[in-house]
């Protein structure tokens, strides 16, 4: 794992070596080991290195090919040997033991076709000098970031945003519309960024800049058209059971110690389950909880651990340490935090450093297998509706004298499955967000007009008319970049790999082929007829079994009270503090003169938020005062003072 750097230009590079050093330099913590560089006319490669696999020979920059070809590389490949060993079938010849030179070679041998072949994650450079022309690759999930920025006739890239706005030449702007899609996901969507004028490289995409034109292209996607045929449920249970086997037993390839992430849910523990299995000896497991009841799992940890015979560790968190590190950790991470334990988890990502380089992490099962009902199920309220609307008027109307729940009854007219989403998402929903922003910014959004559509042009990428398809598809898109985008920060803050087995791209593949009823299940006939009168989100809470065949995987292999438990989610006690001994924080920020004079909110209803007692009764009271404050600090942070230097 490391940070990569780099620019190319259509003429002469104006920049210094000493200056793109140090901007490569920027990204140091992600590769403490080592730094390199490359350098011609119009071009500069950076590399700063964590050393993983061939110790020795792994050194970045790596040329081929007499010189023609340059990489540097962020990443891993799990299947490097069998790539390797088809390149030697065609006459290469290899120096090192290294994944980076099979990239480079099989660049050399197919050109851009060789990330199909690649089973990893991983965003690399490689620069032609023969056809002078550089070229990007990220992984087909996204589990490495890339970003890059045209500036003038440069692309500049990197792994973090934090290399490219220091370059002397870009200016640090906020991204409005990008803010908004934050209050309403806590990511971005698509390819911007919080910053205008930097962008991602999105997942499954390529990019060329040549002759100072860039051509970007995706190739590859969730598999969201592939055609179901149902083969049984023994079949995807022994089937999912050997992928999940060979996908843990690749990931736990390294020449350095190996560790896990191990919060007692139900995918951390499986995984561990499946680690110990293959791990030579005691395998070393980690997890974090907060000192308020009911906000630490730690004691499902330690069953896992003691069922396991794995070496555990628990870090315990407070309020006070919590926001002595929230605001160097926004510092750090160049944009606002995207969920709300990513400071309780680069504290534990500092903590395992001190024994393991690499720890995997379960990640991407909820996505895959339905484990956030509350979204997922959400396409139950489109079912009714269409069954509602073949009724007669007459019954139409005794359904509503029925139903006393009035969130319901506004379901029964819903036209937008986009505006739904963001309902049952609810963060912040749009109208909620339009109030907490001020007139000017609402004016300058048109109010959300260009986020809508891209939010509609996501969904309608499915080419599917299954509601189900389409939002397991736009939520992948969504939470699971965003998870992996949090875990690659946090974790690389403290040089520590991070591996998701779960976001496999073939176990992805595999899992979207397996019909929905063997990922959430109704608990009985019963049940599924009461989710008919049910909001879908309290439906799924108590109704339904959430994940239902990979907790069918994990019977055989861990205590029923872990297979079987309830999903929890990592909270943080969020209410607590900022009804408690957090509320002075808050509103020091929050309604000071900076915050005021900025415009960005509508301060009337920020100050009724923060002061109306009332709203402390309100469920998502304390999550929308954490993304306030994301915000604020964030600008203070990049834009404030970028303006001042």
């Amino acid at each position: 794992m490391c940070g990569i750097f780099g620019i190319a230009s259509v003429s002469a590079l104006a920049e210094s070596r000493c200056l793109l050093e140090a901007l490569t330099d920027r990204l140091q913590h992600r590769g403490p080991d080592e730094r390199g560089s490359y350098l011609d006319d119009t071009v500069f490669l950076g590399h700063r290195r964590l050393s993983i696999i061939d110790l020795r020979g792994g050194r970045q920059p790596m040329t081929a090919c007499d010189g023609r070809y340059v990489i540097v590389y962020n990443g891993e490949l799990y299947n490097f040997r069998e790539v390797r060993a088809a390149l030697e079938n065609r006459g290469h010849r290899f120096k090192t033991e290294s994944d980076t030179e099979v990239i480079l070679r099989a660049f050399a041998e197919w050109g851009a076709a060789c990330v199909t072949r690649f089973n990893g994650m991983f965003a690399f450079a490689i620069w032609d000098g023969l056809k002078r022309a550089l070229f990007l690759a990220r992984d087909r999930l996204g589990i490495k970031p890339l970003y890059y920025s045209v500036i003038g006739q440069r692309l500049v890239f990197a792994s973090e945003m934090k290399a490219i706005t220091a370059h002397t030449d870009f200016q640090q702007r906020a991204n409005l519309a990008a803010l908004s899609s934050y209050l309403s996901f806590r990511s971005v969507l698509g390819e911007d960024t919080v910053f205008v004028g930097l962008k991602s490289l999105q997942p499954g995409h390529h990019l060329l800049f040549a002759d100072g034109r860039v051509g970007i292209r995706q190739y590859w996607d969730i598999p969201h058209s592939l055609p179901r045929t149902d083969k049984g449920e023994d079949y995807y249970l022994t089937t999912l059971t050997e992928k999940l086997s060979q996908v843990i037993r690749r990931h736990l390839v390294s020449d350095v110690p190996v560790g896990a992430y191990l919060s007692g849910g139900l995918d951390s523990s499986l995984m561990v389950a499946i680690m110990a299995e293959y791990h030579a000896g005691p395998l070393r497991t980690y997890s974090v909880g907060f000192d308020v009841e009911g906000y630490d799992e730690g004691a499902h940890a330690e069953v896992v651990s003691q069922h396991l015979g794995t070496q555990h560790r628990h870090l315990t968190f407070g309020a006070d340490k919590y926001i002595a590190m929230m605001d160097g950790m926004i510092q750090h991470r160049d944009q606002p935090l995207s969920i709300p334990h990513e400071v309780a988890l680069c504290a534990l990502s500092h903590e395992l450093k001190k024994d393991v380089t690499v720890c995997l992490s379960g990640e991407g099962a909820d996505e895959l297998f339905g484990g956030y009902g509350r979204v997922q199920r959400s396409p139950m309220d489109y079912r009714k509706l269409a069954f509602y609307q073949r009724l007669p008027t007459p019954l139409q109307a005794l359904i509503k004298l029925t139903l006393h729940d009035p969130d319901v009854i506004q379901r029964l007219g819903l036209k937008d499955d986009v505006a739904h989403l963001l309902h049952v998402y609810h963060w912040w929903p749009l109208a909620a967000k339009w109030d907490i922003f001020s007139d000017q910014v609402n004016a300058e959004l048109d109010f959300d007009r260009a986020f809508l559509s891209r939010c509609h042009a996501v969904l309608d990428a499915t080419r599917s008319d299954d509601a189900y398809d389409r939002v397991f598809y736009f939520f992948e898109k969504i939470h699971l970049l965003n998870l992996l985008d949090r875990l690659d920060v946090q974790s690389m803050t403290a040089s520590v790999e991070a591996r998701v087995p779960f976001v496999d791209h073939e176990l992805v593949e595999f899992v979207w082929s397996i019909p929905l009823k063997y990922k959430m299940r109704w608990k009985s006939p019963l049940h599924r007829l009461r989710a008919c009168f049910t909001k879908s989100e309290n439906a799924s809470e108590h109704l339904d079994v959430s994940k239902y065949l990979l907790r069918r995987v994990a019977d055989g292999k861990l205590p029923p009270q872990i297979s079987r438990r309830k999903k929890l989610g990592f909270p943080v006690p969020l209410d607590a503090w900022f009804g408690g001994s957090l509320q002075n924080f808050a509103r020091e920020i929050l309604l000071d003169g900076c915050t005021r004079r900025r415009g960005i909110f509508n301060m009337k209803n920020v100050e009724d938020l923060l002061l109306n007692p009332q709203h402390l009764a309100y469920d998502f009271y304390g999550k929308r005062i954490w993304m306030l404050l994301n915000v604020e600090l964030w600008f203070r942070a990049h834009i404030d003072r970028a303006v001042s230097m």
